[in-house]
């Protein structure tokens, strides 16, 4: 049972919730951001100094509702850095910039971003705006994105952290301040082949702190940079596809980008001869028959180091002959010249560029029945199968015929056995071998008659119990 006393409690609990959320809209209107510090991306800035930052945010209209149009960008400043008064530069939406906007920086360390025009469709919005660092290092600054409707409501219901400037970087709504002193170049640094038979070679190393990310380097480049590896955790990198030889590399630790630690001492490997093939792609088995041919599809092989795809025809997968071949950025290909007659499937192969190829499960059998002949020919009634139990007369059979197509069938003896006739929109009759009473025929040999107008076609089948 609810108490007087209980049932105040549960009253004042609401009222605080309701004033605490005064003002603040919970809305369909979907968000993703992140902040980077301006040329530097590994998401740091240094302690005692003016940085640069860049807010980029994708806003996505397609779900909003009337009266939920943006009209300003709220930007909640971390304690440990300083929003100043006329602190943004630049605001950019899609690639235009937009000169008219106005900024204010209320007494809470909160920069409102207001809009000249309002926002209605799915738009990227860049920000770029200075702040003063503190000259203690932070570890985590967290900055809050809000979204403020035209209603002056604040919609923050969907704002979440997520790459939104299109670019690998800090993708985060974090930053951290560092000391501005030179940071330890890393230790333990190993240079290793690909256990698996790539040729690869696989660089570790020790995880430095406070640190931004990591430059590799390799001499045979000119000692020039070869990979930025972003985040202090990040402690690997694997150089791909490389030609048999040995290679030398040296590492060195960034805060930002102007600030860096002396290069390690070199390391070296040997790269081995590429012998793993590649995984392969995989089919899609369902077949898509077109005016213009047959359309085998496939997904990419997850390999990065496929440089081409080859496409095979057979009777069984283990009697396929070469069709074609399309370069890595194909996904699917047309096969526009068909067999005569017969069942066939398709497999595709990934091959990589030390030419290891590795090749996908079948496609579904497809069946081809040529114009010129009935098929298949001998056929088998008594079959369960229905690509062989029944035969399939084509009114391509007979050229230049006009009007319904017609199909008798004679015995040796010339006896008809059945006819058949369709309307000049079929393109096919079928025949079961059972006679127009009903009855299975016997095992042997028949003869075909079939015209269309005044154009007839003459030839032999066979039936096969």
């Amino acid at each position: 049972m609810i108490t007087k006393n209980n049932l105040l409690a549960i009253i004042f609990i609401v009222l605080c919730l309701t004033i605490s959320f005064a003002g603040i809209s919970q809305s369909a209107v979907e968000s993703s951001g992140e902040v980077n510090a301006k040329d530097n991306n590994a998401g740091t800035v240094i302690a005692g100094t003016q940085a640069d930052l860049i807010l980029n945010v994708i806003i996505d209209m397609s779900q909003a509702e009337p009266g939920e149009e943006i009209e300003s960008i709220r930007i909640t400043v971390p304690n440990g850095l300083t929003a100043k008064d006329k602190s943004v530069k630049t605001v950019v939406i899609g690639d235009k910039n937009v000169p008219n906007f106005t900024q204010q920086i209320q007494d809470n360390n909160q920069l409102i971003v207001t809009l000249p025009t309002l926002i209605t469709l799915t738009s990227r919005v860049a920000i770029e705006f200075t702040v003063d660092a503190s000259a203690v290092p932070i570890p985590e600054l967290q900055f809050i994105v809000g979204l403020i409707a035209i209603n002056q409501k604040l919609l923050i219901a969907s704002i979440k952290p997520g790459n939104a400037d299109g670019r690998v970087n800090n993708d985060s709504l974090t930053l951290r301040s560092v000391s501005a002193t030179k940071p330890l170049p890393p230790s333990s640094v190993k240079v290793q082949p690909d256990p698996n038979g790539e040729n690869d070679l696989i660089i570790t190393w020790s995880k430095v702190e406070e640190v931004g990310g990591y430059l590799i380097y390799r001499n045979d480049k000119g000692n020039t940079e070869i990979a930025n590896v972003i985040g202090k955790d990040q402690t690997s990198y694997t150089n791909r596809d490389l030609k048999p030889g040995s290679y030398t590399y040296t590492i060195r630790s960034y805060k930002t980008q102007a600030l860096r630690s002396d290069p390690t001492v070199p390391v070296s490997g040997t790269a081995t001869a590429d012998k793993k093939a590649p995984n392969p792609p995989t089919i899609i088995l369902e077949l898509k028959i077109l005016d213009k041919g047959i359309e085998v599809n496939w997904k990419a092989s997850p390999s990065p180091d496929v440089v081409k795809y080859i496409i095979y025809r057979g009777v069984s997968a283990s009697a396929i002959a070469k069709l074609s071949e399309v370069d890595a950025t194909r996904n699917s290909y047309i096969d526009a010249q068909l067999p005569e007659s017969g069942s066939f499937l398709y497999i595709v192969s990934a091959v990589d560029e030390a030419g290891n190829e590795a090749k996908s499960s079948p496609t579904q059998t497809r069946q081809i029945l040529s114009g010129d002949k009935p098929q298949p020919n001998p056929f088998t009634p008594k079959s369960n199968d229905p690509k062989f139990n029944q035969i399939t007369f084509k009114s391509s059979l007979v050229k230049g015929g006009e009007g319904a197509f017609t199909v008798r069938i004679f015995d040796l003896d010339g006896n008809l056995v059945i006819e058949k006739t369709t309307d000049s929109g079929s393109k096919e009759i079928k025949w079961d071998g059972k006679d127009s009473s009903g009855n299975l025929v016997n095992s042997g040999i028949y003869i075909y008659q079939a015209g269309m107008g005044n154009k007839y076609k003459v030839g032999s089948i066979i039936v096969a119990k």
